[in-house]
């Protein structure tokens, strides 16, 4: 199982704080297709979210392509932007 923790705006595009997912997912990119498919309404841009794996942001662990597994916590954060 991995966990996947919803801050800011994300969480209220999806509708909930906190979600569980049982499949194989193995990224980023795949975890990011999995919510786009099951939320329709979540299509994120990549300068609108701030993901970060088991505490460290997901660039770091090689972006999109950054490994995930069963017992990893993701937080995906809305970056909110001034002008």
């Amino acid at each position: 199982m991995i966990q996947i923790n919803l801050l800011g705006g994300v969480k209220k595009l999806i509708g909930q704080p906190t979600l569980h997912v049982y499949e194989e997912l193995y990224d980023i990119r795949g975890l990011l297709s999995y919510l786009e498919n099951k939320y329709y309404s979540y299509k994120p841009k990549d300068s609108d979210i701030l993901i970060a794996i088991n505490g460290i942001e997901f660039s770091i662990l090689g972006g999109y392509s950054a490994k995930i597994t069963s017992g990893d916590i993701v937080t995906i954060l809305s970056v909110v932007h001034g002008g």
